[in-house]
């Protein structure tokens, strides 16, 4: 096989599906496979796809070849993903593809003299390798040349809950914003053309895309992909939203199609809103898509026509339309000022009313655009109708749209028209058969050509007093409107002045009540940040509160102390079930509490404390933040007072009795005494 065929590629991997497998299945599929490298077979075997894949990675395949692509994987959408997640990306050939239809690979093979008969799987897997080799077949074109797409974003999601959420968003987004600033500032600096699309975030960024315009192995070694916990950075191709079969031995042929000139709006940004109409003001085109990069904007319009004007709406128009309008070689087209949203508004009503077809325009992006299309073509419409009535006067045969639109573009209405005459009416030289001219003749031309140039003359004079007439009408309509409006402007003058000083005192005022508001919540915040972080380490201590004591049965959990706001003599059947549940030592009352109270709650190792008693550092709604230290010290006092108390009546009863059981027993001696007497 040396030296035969187009010789397109140096390496080739040659694969066929083995018999049984499928690409659909669960299991991975296995195939023969051959490598040739300048037409000679190098090795053979059988692997599984991702072996497969593997192999041309490894050797730096220039093609893989089979005889039906889907073999690979069962969609294109599939096939995209598992091509792209290669560093290396080889062309996909299907050697029975010729010129749009489909041959068995046997017959391929029978009538090139490969072999004849029924093929083995090894034997396909050759062939495919040698057809490819050939130029037979053709490739199927997975992807946009000299695009690459660069996606900077998070490299996971951060866990729900969790008091680090916001610190771990923070960094990820941060990261994000200084690898999009690195990556920007590398492509500057070597000068590589590209789009950038990103998503703001309250910390940085949340995702950053660009469209390079530039091939993925001219990027290696300059943005390198990273793949970690916090960040990653992907380098892709470029789908192609329509993949297309190519033939090996030609260029793909482009099918011709009559040329609609267009007026294009661009609206860019994240999602990037696009409408088209033609000269005529009739709308071809209305999308708006995300990540939209100028070169799938041009593969687009070029399906639908021929763009000359670029138009925005904003000033000074973005940097996105100023590349587009190059890259198309078009004329750009911005409004002295931004348009307003009513502005806007009102172009797209006022077009949709006026539209014949059925026009639905889904989101602000379609609507900015389509706006900044209409509004480009209401400035030209007066020039592009004064072209079309002087060439009507003409009565010349010349293509009408092609003057519209170099006047469009800015030329001049007569050059435009001697332009296009010169093109259509003026043949060219080689197609001049030679002729003898007599002097009579050449005489006579020679007048009509000076009678033609004075002609010329006298309406270019003509064309341009009239400019100049214009101008000077303009210019003093201009400056009556001028006058009309200082005019007015004095009337409403002072009563707008007074009307803005009470808007602007009242919201001074609305102003500084917020400002003082914020600074409290600012405040409030940060004492309640430090409460917390003081709590963490305990020094403080967060104690739920509650309006009666059978309400903290509903408690999930507590620090052994709970502040109640009254109790109610049936509360201590509670008590048991509260004290066992989460381990009472302390209530804290918001009311004065009985003695009785504290005695009975003392009996159960509980301390019953006011507010008075031990004094709360702060309170967060339902929630009293005690310093530990006090509470501890207040808890273990009133106990003690308690027990003192308690053992000081018990003292006193004892006493009692033991007095009261001596007075009873002397009355009783001496009652027996006198009777002993008696």
């Amino acid at each position: 096989m040396r030296g035969e065929g187009v010789n397109l590629f140096k390496k080739i991997v040659g694969a066929d599906l083995l018999p049984g497998e499928s690409p659909i299945s669960s299991r991975e599929p296995h195939f023969a496979y051959v490598i040739m490298v300048d037409g000679a077979i190098k090795e053979k075997g059988v692997v599984s796809l991702s072996e497969l894949l593997a192999i041309a990675q490894k050797t730096r395949a220039d093609a893989i070849a089979v005889d039906n692509v889907y073999e690979l994987a069962p969609s294109l959408e599939e096939m995209q993903r598992m091509l792209n997640s290669l560093t290396h990306t080889p062309k996909l050939v299907q050697v029975t593809m010729i010129g749009g239809k489909m041959y068995q690979l046997s017959s391929l093979t029978a009538s090139l003299g490969l072999g004849g008969g029924k093929l083995s799987p090894e034997q396909a897997a050759e062939a495919c390798a040698k057809l490819c080799f050939m130029g037979v077949g053709s490739e199927l074109v997975l992807f946009e040349s000299n695009e690459t797409r660069v996606v900077v974003s998070k490299g996971r999601q951060p866990v729900q809950g969790g008091m680090s959420v916001e610190r771990y968003k923070r960094n990820i987004e941060s990261r994000i914003l200084i690898k999009t600033k690195e990556i920007k500032n590398i492509l500057d600096s070597k000068k590589i053309d590209y789009d950038m699309f990103i998503s703001k975030s309250s910390y940085g960024l949340e995702r950053s895309v660009f469209i390079v315009y530039t091939s993925r192995d001219e990027l290696f070694g300059v943005i390198k992909p990273i793949h970690d916990h916090d960040v990653q950075v992907r380098v892709e191709l470029v789908e192609k939203r329509e993949p297309t079969f190519n033939p090996l031995a030609s260029r793909p042929r482009k099918s011709r199609k009559t040329s609609v000139h267009l007026i294009v709006g661009v609206d860019p940004g994240v999602t990037t809103g696009i409408a088209a109409v033609t000269l005529d003001g009739e709308l071809k085109l209305l999308i708006s898509g995300k990540e939209l990069g100028r070169g799938q904007v041009v593969r687009i319009l070029s399906e639908v026509g021929s763009p000359v004007v670029v138009a925005t709406d904003t000033s000074p128009p973005p940097e996105y339309v100023k590349k587009l309008a190059t890259m198309l070689n078009a004329t750009l087209v911005a409004p002295q000022r931004s348009l307003t949203v009513e502005e806007k508004r009102r172009l797209v009503s006022d077009f949709m009313g006026v539209a014949p077809q059925n026009l639905k325009v889904k989101d602000a992006h379609q609507r900015d655009a389509l706006a900044a299309a209409l509004n480009a073509y209401l400035q030209l419409r007066p020039k592009l109708v004064e072209a079309r009535e002087k060439v009507y006067r003409l009565g010349l045969d010349i293509p009408l749209e092609d003057v519209e639109a170099l006047v469009a573009k800015g030329s001049a209405i007569w050059d435009a028209i001697r332009q296009v005459s010169r093109t259509c009416l003026v043949p060219a030289q080689d197609q001049l058969a030679p002729k003898a001219v007599s002097k009579t003749e050449t005489f006579y031309l020679e007048n009509l050509l000076n009678r033609l140039n004075e002609a010329y003359k006298r309406i270019q004079k003509l064309e341009n007093d009239k400019e100049s007439l214009l101008e000077k009408i303009k210019i003093l309509e201009e400056q009556y409107n001028r006058i009309l409006n200082i005019q007015n402007y004095e009337l409403k003058k002072d009563k707008e002045i007074e009307s803005l000083k009470i808007k602007i005192n009242m919201l001074l005022k609305e102003n500084n009540l917020l400002e003082e508001e914020l600074n409290k919540i600012k405040n409030r915040l940060n004492i309640i940040e430090n409460l917390i972080a003081k709590a963490a380490f305990g020094e403080f201590v967060l104690t739920p509160r509650v309006g009666s004591l059978d309400l903290a049965t509903d408690l999930s959990r507590t620090c052994g102390v709970v502040v109640v706001g009254a109790l109610r003599p049936d509360d201590l059947k509670h008590l048991r079930e509260i004290r066992n549940k989460f381990k009472l030592k302390a209530l804290i009352l918001e009311q004065i509490p009985s003695e009785a109270f504290a005695a009975d709650l003392a009996s159960f190792d509980i301390a019953l404390l006011s507010l008075d008693e031990i004094r709360p550092v702060d309170r967060i709604r339902d929630v009293y933040v005690f310093k530990r230290d006090e509470l501890e010290k207040a808890i273990v006092e009133k106990l003690q007072k308690l027990e003192k108390e308690s053992h000081e009546r018990t003292r006193k009863t004892f006493k009692n009795i033991v007095e009261s059981y001596r007075f009873d027993r002397a009355r009783l001696i001496k009652t027996e005494g006198e009777v002993a007497k008696q």
